[in-house]
């Protein structure tokens, strides 16, 4: 039924792309609804275009991942180097025709994977608390709440969530 892979041509970053754009377009009517600029939610967490993407995420160390259902685009999460002792999750999304089917669960056990090739002692997680349900997965998988790993804009920090996952429960 579906598929997770590594995003390596022009045509799964162009897939990439829309699914990103769909979940900006969604954060920034949730963040406005938070009494936060729209543009200020689009300038701090989204942006990027295929190339832009691609040109991140074949970086050494960093990788997106692109799910499909039936050959259909249904979500993606990527991640990338933070520090020598940590890697982070970046645009974790899963369209909400595909949402409830197991493949975020799927995304996260295959980011988690190769992660632990890498050996590194803990992955991070930065979301909003309206994205309920990425929040659930992360819990799922072993993420707990922990204080900020980056400064963040006072017009958003009542909205900001950051989370961990240390090795030992990896």
């Amino acid at each position: 039924m579906f598929s997770v892979s590594i995003a390596k041509s022009p045509e799964d970053f162009e897939i990439v792309a829309a699914l990103c754009r769909e979940l900006a377009e969604w954060d920034v009517a949730m963040a406005e609804s938070h009494a936060i600029d729209p543009h200020l939610a689009m300038d701090f967490h989204h942006g990027g275009v295929a190339a832009s993407l691609a040109r991140r995420y074949e970086q050494p160390g960093a990788r997106m991942l692109l799910a499909r259902w039936d050959g259909r685009p249904a979500g993606c999460l990527a991640f990338s180097v933070f520090d020598d002792t940590a890697d982070e999750l970046h645009k974790f999304f899963v369209t909400p025709e595909f949402r409830r089917k197991g493949i975020g669960g799927a995304l996260m056990r295959a980011v988690i994977t190769a992660v632990e090739i890498r050996h590194k002692s803990r992955l991070l997680a930065h979301t909003t608390i309206y994205m309920t349900d990425a929040i659930a997965v992360y819990r799922a998988f072993g993420f707990d709440f922990c204080p900020p790993f980056r400064p963040i804009h006072e017009a958003v920090g009542h909205t900001e969530i950051f989370l961990k996952r240390e090795a030992q429960s990896c």
